[in-house]
């Protein structure tokens, strides 16, 4: 039996130069035919040492970066097999001591394809193919060369394949993606060392690494409640290079290990509250980041 529960996982995990990664933009629970749903969460989340390269360290010049994040998040069924989500982010970050300039606006838009190409029954079990396909762009012109930056500024499609495991009320469900990147435009001319190359390059277009994303999620789903934990790993496909001292940039190599929990309580028929906690294990590139998010689920 399909889970018809209006529930919208969309943790968003936070790194130095792009603070927002859908990483439950696309789970294994199919919306159903022409259903719908409508997600709002806020989410706060911070850290104090980040990783250039492999080592953590910490900043004074820094301090502590903050980020403040709403979003809204839509699941509709195209079909019995095949749904589109759409997700918005708006986006405010500050760091707590040096000259950095708070940045806030909405980061980019994204949207995905996701269908199940089989379904199988094991017994009472089901286990469940899926293929999706999303694209990202940014919603405005803003900074993405420094620690306080909201995103990477790039144009993304991300492809992926999930196995999803359902047996009663435990599920277990896995996926793999690739997430190519384009150039990005900078607002100035600058030297700089691309490791696919050569020889130095001066330009103000560079390129964003390419990542490869692996999620691992498991839980219980009922009428009644939800609750899951999830360890997510990305690693830089490219080579890409490494954060200079306190400064950040689009060519940086960004990797990293996260894992958390969501939960999802129903309070009446198709509208309940979400929320979340997630924490950085390791980084290359990244933010140490500790996140707490909270939202409101309606169904349509």
């Amino acid at each position: 039996m399909r889970l018809t529960l209006p529930i919208a996982v969309f943790l968003l995990s936070f790194f130095v130069n792009s603070p927002t990664h859908a990483q439950g933009l696309v789970d294994g629970f199919m919306r159903g035919q022409r259903k719908a749903s409508l997600a709002v969460s806020y989410s706060q989340e911070s850290y104090d040492s980040y990783y250039t390269g492999k080592t953590e360290i910490r900043n004074p010049n820094l301090g502590t970066v903050f980020t403040q994040s709403l979003n809204l998040y839509g699941t509709y069924g195209l079909g019995y097999d095949l749904d589109l989500i759409v997700s918005a982010p708006y986006v405010r970050t500050e760091a707590s001591a040096g000259y950095w300039q708070k940045q806030e606006g909405f980061q980019d838009l994204s949207a995905a394809l996701r269908w199940e190409a089989f379904d199988y029954k094991i017994g009472s079990a089901r286990l469940s193919w899926l293929f999706a396909v999303g694209y990202s762009l940014p919603l405005q012109n803003y900074v993405i060369d420094a620690p306080v930056a909201i995103g990477h500024g790039s144009r993304n499609l991300d492809g992926r394949t999930l196995l999803h495991f359902k047996s009663g009320a435990f599920f277990l469900t896995g996926q793999l993606g690739y997430i190519r990147r384009g150039q990005v435009t900078l607002d100035r001319v600058v030297n700089y060392y691309d490791p696919d190359n050569l020889n130095p390059n001066s330009s103000s277009t560079v390129n964003v690494p390419d990542v490869i994303d692996a999620v691992i999620r498991g839980g219980v789903a009922t009428k009644h409640f939800y609750i899951d934990g999830w360890v997510q790993q990305q690693r830089p496909y490219n080579k890409g290079t490494d954060i200079a001292p306190g400064i950040p940039f689009p060519t940086n190599a960004i990797g990293f290990t996260r894992t958390g929990i969501s939960v999802y309580l129903p309070l009446i028929k198709k509208f309940g509250l979400n929320g979340g906690y997630s924490t950085t294990l390791n980084g290359q590139n990244s933010g140490k980041a500790t996140r707490l998010s909270g939202g409101i689920v309606i169904g349509i």
